[in-house]
Order: C-alpha cells, then structure tokens, then sequence
C-alpha cells in the first residue's frame, strides 16, 4: 500500500514540476540576464519625458528635443516633419496623431534615414515622443567611458512581436554607432534591450529573449503557478520517494 502511494505521489510530483520548469526556466534566465546587464553598465534618464521633458539638473524646460541641447561638445537636435497623413486610431490612444517623419541632426549633420513617428497635432512638448524616441546616457563600469544612446521606435503602435528598434550611441570623441534589431532579435541585444525598457520605448513590457517577467502579476500567476506548483511538485517526489523506500 505504501508503494503505491509513494509511487503516485512520484508521479503527481513529477507531473507538477514538469509543467512548472519550463516558466521558471524563463523567469530565472531573465533574471540573469538583468543582472549581467546591470553589473556592465550605469544607465541614466536625460531627459525624464514623462515629465514634460526635463533633462535632469542640466535644464528645466520642457521642449529639450526640438531646440539643440549640447552633451560633452556634441550638439543633437531632433526634426519633425508633418507627411499631412492622419496616423490609424488604436483601441488604447484617442487623441488624433499625424504621422510625422523624424531626422535627427548631431554636430549639424542629419544622421542615418529619417523615422516616422506618430505625434499628437499642436504639441511641442517632448512628452509627446513618448514610447518614440528618448535619450538616456550609458556608463561602462569596466573603464569608466560615457556616451549617450537616442533610442527610437520604427515602428508603428502595432503588436509587439513586428516592433523595431534603432539605437543611435554617440562618445565624447564624436563618433556616432547605429544599431538595429527586431523583437525577435532582442535576445542578441541585451543593452538595446534594456535601453528601450528604461526609455519607455515600446508599446508594452517586452524581456530579453522572454516577455514572462513581465506579465502583470496575478493571484495566480508567478505565486500559485509555476512558483508554487514546482514547490510542491518537488515536495510530493521527496514524500512519495520516502514512502517507498520505508516499504
């Protein structure tokens, strides 16, 4: 008789911690991947455009992005341009946008090909680029070294998974890197990645080569499953095992 509960318990258990590994495989490794992200790099907001736009201690006005602001001798100033075309109504955002093209200009040169942005008419602000473009700076904590990063979304406010991004990194010695990915490419751009969460620059949660640690927390979801589930899994084999062993 005890055999055979210890064996079911085995199985039950095994069961549990099978449908519970893969998830926590996930969440763990975007832990990881956090963690290394930030042991190599210091990341600072410039420009807080959630609120209106101001740039740390440097300024406080809030139309930072349409007038040229210097960093360390390099001058950046971001262009709009309205197409006249009325940007597609989605189910989260009614207020009417135009779709605008965007060029960014450092050291008065107009860097790489001009974006489209879906921007609010008669705004100035720079909290309407919100989830557009923003611009943080970046420490390399191994030597010390500064650059800014202006972080851009490419694509329109469509489902996650078609999302693109660029990143434009300039250095005190005024060069000026270009970097490219997609959502399905992020794994391969753990420092894009981390740009674009910190800077509010995709249209929801998105993870280094996973999205689960992200979802909005529930009753059930991490505690109860998998968190919980594996627990127990990993309980339920420990005492069904016991079990079968005092045979």
């Amino acid at each position: 008789m005890k055999i055979r509960q210890g064996l079911t318990l085995i199985v039950i258990g095994i069961i549990l911690i099978i449908f519970s590994v893969y998830p926590l495989f996930l969440m763990i490794r975007e832990s990881v991947l956090e963690t290394y992200v930030d042991s190599k790099y210091e990341i600072e907001q410039m420009i807080n455009i959630r609120n209106k736009g101001q740039m740390g201690k440097q300024t406080q006005q809030h139309q930072v992005l349409t007038s040229p602001f210097q960093w360390e001798g390099n001058s950046i100033e971001v262009l709009t341009e309205d197409t006249g075309l009325t940007a597609p109504k989605t189910s989260y955002s009614k207020i009417d946008k135009n779709i605008m093209k965007i060029s960014i200009k450092i050291n008065g040169k107009e860097i790489s090909s001009p974006t489209e942005a879906w921007l609010p008419l008669n705004d100035i602000r720079d909290a309407r680029f919100l989830s557009w473009l923003n611009i943080v700076k970046i420490k390399d904590k191994k030597n010390n070294e500064e650059q800014i990063a202006i972080v851009q979304r490419l694509t329109g406010e469509v489902n996650v998974e078609s999302q693109q991004w660029r990143v434009l990194f300039v250095n005190k010695d005024k060069q000026i890197n270009e970097e490219g990915f997609s959502y399905v490419e992020r794994g391969k751009h753990l420092l894009g990645v981390k740009l674009v969460q910190l800077s509010s620059q995709s249209s929801s949660f998105i993870g280094y080569k996973s999205d689960i640690s992200y979802l909005l927390p529930s009753l059930l979801f991490p505690l109860v499953y998998p968190t919980g589930t594996c627990l127990i899994g990993v309980v339920l084999l420990i005492v069904g095992y016991v079990r079968k062993k005092r045979r």
